[in-house]
């Protein structure tokens, strides 16, 4: 990568869902994330295309899936990212813990990594979400 080559976020993330009405149950009811659109799969216009995101759709909190009905649950290993993390607010894991348990969300038991408390779970077609918090300062990028 050149040095003069820096990311500063990542537009959106996508992944596939086998029941797209559970994956809006389970991102806005549960995750209380914003619909932000639904359109087709422009590569595959016969199935639907889900976004997600904060309050505003900004860059950078997107999270997308394709609608692919009967699909196969998800599964750890090549070709799925083992997990996708979502950051909240610091001192909020506790609050997520009983929202999470309350929504009936099967929970493993908080972990630290990288130094942060992270709260793993997994959505319903199988995809590993991490909780997170919000750093109080951004991390500096060094080459």
């Amino acid at each position: 990568m050149s040095p003069d080559l820096h990311f500063r976020s990542i537009h959106h993330v996508t992944a596939m869902t086998s029941d797209g009405q559970v994956n809006v149950d389970f991102y806005t009811g549960v995750l209380g994330l914003r619909l932000v659109k639904e359109t087709v799969n422009f590569d595959d216009p016969s199935s639907y295309h889900l976004y997600y995101g904060d309050a505003q759709g900004s860059p950078g909190t997107i999270m997308t899936f394709f609608v692919w009905p009967g699909g196969s649950r998800g599964r750890i290993g090549s070709p799925q990212a083992s997990v996708t993390s979502l950051r909240v607010p610091v001192g909020s894991i506790g609050e997520w813990v009983h929202r999470l348990k309350s929504k009936g969300v099967a929970l493993d038991a908080p972990a630290e990594r990288f130094g942060q408390k992270v709260l793993t779970f997994t959505d319903p077609d199988g995809l590993r979400l991490d909780l997170s918090k919000v750093r109080a300062r951004p991390p500096r990028a060094s080459i």
